[in-house]
């Protein structure tokens, strides 16, 4: 996709310690920073729900260095943001009991950490967060908590909730200058959840998309013959990251 005369080298990941008075504990980050960052220039930053996972299934590392060979791609910062899956639930549902602090984690003390660190824009449309399934989901309620903190989200096949629906509905108008990634899979109208439940995650991305365009947000929303699998999210990852780059260029 990407092509260069001179091959690059790889980016630099960078492992970072969080204490979170929030989240009562220290929390591990991963920080990717292209082969040829540079503390004179300022970057976009994209978070990531799920860190962990997009980069081992995702394969993402390999992605972005593949990317950063091409010397005029746009250049931003990636930070995954790993989780204990058995915490997973309780901080990304909104009716999780660790959810509100996992959003504040996220937004003041992750956020300013990284700032701190590196040479992030520290302003909202610099920040995007990305997440799939319920990190989706997490990410669109920590956008809600924060319209002026993040303007940028990605959502692969986010499993909405009542109170996502509520969210968009009583704070759209907020979201309209936010550039909204979106894409489901067609086979994902009988997701089966771990508890056995059958979900409709078509419908619910469906629904989503139309309340956000009801509210004047800009969604590049796409469907494809996929199902709820990191097959899926790996393969559409390099569209993720191409229309990341459009939208927060300074």
């Amino acid at each position: 996709m990407f092509m260069s005369l001179e091959k690059q080298p790889p980016g630099i990941v960078e492992r970072v310690e969080i204490p979170s008075r929030f989240l009562g504990e220290t929390r591990e980050i991963h920080v990717y920073l292209p082969h040829n960052y540079s503390p004179l220039y300022k970057y976009p930053v994209l978070y990531i729900n799920d860190g962990s996972d997009y980069e081992s299934m995702g394969r993402m590392i390999s992605l972005l260095n593949e990317r950063f060979q091409n010397r005029q791609a746009r250049r931003f910062l990636v930070v995954f943001v790993p989780v204990d899956k058995s915490v997973r639930r309780e901080e990304y549902h909104p009716a999780g009991s660790k959810h509100q602090a996992y959003v504040r984690f996220f937004a003041d003390e992750l956020v300013p950490t990284v700032e701190e660190r590196y040479a992030a824009f520290p302003m909202g449309p610099a920040r995007g967060i990305l997440g799939s399934s319920l990190g989706a989901t997490a990410a669109l309620h920590t956008l809600l908590t924060y319209p002026r903190k993040f303007h940028y989200l990605a959502l692969q096949s986010g499993a909405f909730q009542d109170a996502s629906y509520e969210g968009v509905t009583a704070k759209g108008r907020e979201l309209a200058t936010v550039p909204i990634y979106q894409v489901v899979g067609l086979q994902e109208d009988r997701f089966q959840s771990a508890s056995g439940k059958v979900i409709d995650i078509l419908g619910q991305n469906r629904k989503m998309r139309d309340l956000l365009q009801s509210a004047g947000v800009d969604v590049n929303y796409a469907e494809y013959d996929k199902d709820h699998t990191w097959g899926f999210w790996q393969e559409d990852l390099s569209r993720v990251l191409d229309h990341f780059a459009r939208h927060t260029s300074f």
